[in-house]
Formats: structure tokens, C-alpha cells, sequence
């Protein structure tokens, strides 16, 4: 079954809803925008033309180029041990929200990533470690600095995944391949994703048109997506040796079944 659509108005919900593929909200809302308090310390200069490499995991921040603002970019969290991390982002109203929920993950520790793009208004995070910039939006042209050639073939392997299908997570034929992916988002659809690991640990949901982020981890079982556009790797998990490789696709939407119905 296809995810329902909502329009720019029900997004207000979106961070309930992104609860479940087929089950209901682990991680409940974030909260309105402006309820974290002043904003804290951005961190040292990073290289590449996207600006400051950090964001602090707590707190809600304006998106732009000045001081103490977040720069578009893919961000990685590597989650709090026990604790709950959600997140939004606001262009002015909401367009996109997810968590991870360590509760159901034998690590108790859940990483996540975000895409933050030129015309978001404000990011808003909540129970988060230090988010840290990866790479750049698709079709940016900053540096991705030391992320790596997207070239040579290597140990993360398959470079991409279907916008929608269920898909096991691992090292075999039409697998998923742990790393950071990113979407661009559909004109038509709402993307809604979810990790299980076995229960569901992390999942999310974009508007149309709205780019997504993932971070997949080796202790995920599954990663199921629907509604979305190809999902592209752009970056090793952190601490991660491996090139993302050239080998081609996942495999055909079909290797894990369709996604079940979304919960409302």
C-alpha cells in the first residue's frame, strides 16, 4: 500500500507521523520552534565551502551563512546512549522531521543524519549528541573534504537504493550497504523511511520536493522506504574506512517486498 500524502498543511503532524511505517510514534514531538533556548557554540572553522562543521544537539537555529547559523549541508549524530534524539526543520512552517529511539536497538545507541538545504528557515534539535557536517547537498558544489572519492569500488559497496521497497541491511546481493545516503525528494510524494534493528530505531519523513538524509548502521537489520526518490551514498559511517564503491543498485525494489501502510 502506497504511503498516504499530506499536504504542506498536515505536515504540522509530520513528526508524528514519521512513528511509523506500520507502527505507531516511538519517539513523540519535538516541539515548537524556539523552545530550546540561546543558541550554542558552532565549533572550529571547518574546511570546505558549506561553512561551520558542527550544530549543537540541543536547541533551535536560523539556517544561513552567518554567525552561528547552520549551514546546508548532510550532518551526522551519533546518538546518546539511552536517550531519544528528534529533530526538525522548519521553511517557515514544517517540512521535515524524524528521531531514533535507542530503546529498541541492542547498542542503546542509535546515529542518525539530516539534510539541511538553502531554503530551510530554522532547524530544531532536541536530546541529540553534536551534529557534524559530512557532506554537501546533491548537486552542491562544495567540497566534500575528507569523505572520499564516490569512484573506486570498496568495502561499502552499492552506491544506491530504490525510493521504495523493504530491504535487508548487510553484505549480500541486493542488500543495503551501511553508510550515509542522501534523497532529493519527489515532486509527487511524501517520503517516509524507517530503520528496524529488529524493532523500529530510527525513521522519519519529508514533504514533496523536501531532500532527505540517512545514516545506515551495520546493526541495522532492515531499511524500508516509500514514497521517496533513489537514494544515493555519499559518505562511510563515521570512523569507516571503506569507499562507497561503484558496483550499481541495491537491486530491484521487489528484493524485500513493498512497504506496509504508513501509520496516521
Amino acid at each position: 500500500m502506497r504511503a498516504a500524502r499530506i499536504g504542506i498543511a498536515g505536515l504540522a503532524s509530520l513528526a508524528m507521523l514519521t512513528g511509523g511505517i506500520a507502527q505507531a510514534n516511538p519517539f513523540g514531538s519535538v516541539g515548537a520552534a524556539g523552545g530550546f533556548g540561546a543558541v550554542g557554540s558552532f565549533g572550529s572553522s571547518g574546511g570546505g565551502s558549506l561553512g561551520g562543521p558542527t550544530i549543537p544537539g540541543t536547541g533551535t537555529f536560523d539556517v544561513g551563512d552567518g554567525e552561528g547559523e547552520v549551514k546546508p549541508g548532510i550532518y551526522q549524530n551519533p546518538g546518546v546512549e539511552n536517550q531519544i534524539c528528534g529533530w526538525n526543520r522548519l521553511a517557515p512552517i514544517l517540512i521535515a522531521a524524524g528521531g531514533t529511539d535507542p530503546g529498541n536497538d541492542p547498542d542503546e545507541i542509535v546515529a542518525s543524519a539530516v539534510s539541511i538545504e538553502e531554503t530551510d528557515t530554522a532547524f530544531v534539535t532536541d536530546g541529540c549528541a553534536e551534529w557534524k557536517w559530512v557532506a554537501p547537498l546533491e548537486n552542491s558544489t562544495g567540497s566534500l573534504g575528507s569523505t572520499g572519492s564516490l569512484g573506486s569500488s570498496g568495502s561499502l559497496g552499492k552506491p544506491t537504493i530504490p525510493g521504495t521497497g523493504t530491504f535487508d541491511v548487510g553484505d549480500g546481493e541486493g542488500e543495503v550497504k551501511p553508510g550515509i545516503y542522501q534523497n532529493p525528494g519527489l515532486e509527487t510524494d511524501v517520503c517516509f523511511w524507517a530503520r528496524t534493528a529488529p524493532g523500529v530505531i530510527a525513521n522519519g519523513g519529508a514533504n514533496t520536493s523536501v531532500a532527505s538524509a540517512v545514516i545506515i548502521e551495520k546493526s541495522d537489520m532492515t531499511f524500508e522506504t516509500d514514497g521517496c526518490a533513489e537514494w544515493k551514498w555519499v559518505a562511510p559511517l563515521p570512523n569507516d574506512s571503506g569507499s562507497s564503491g561503484s558496483s550499481g543498485s541495491a537491486g530491484a525494489a521487489g528484493a524485500g517486498g513493498l512497504v506496509g501502510s504508513v501509520g496516521l
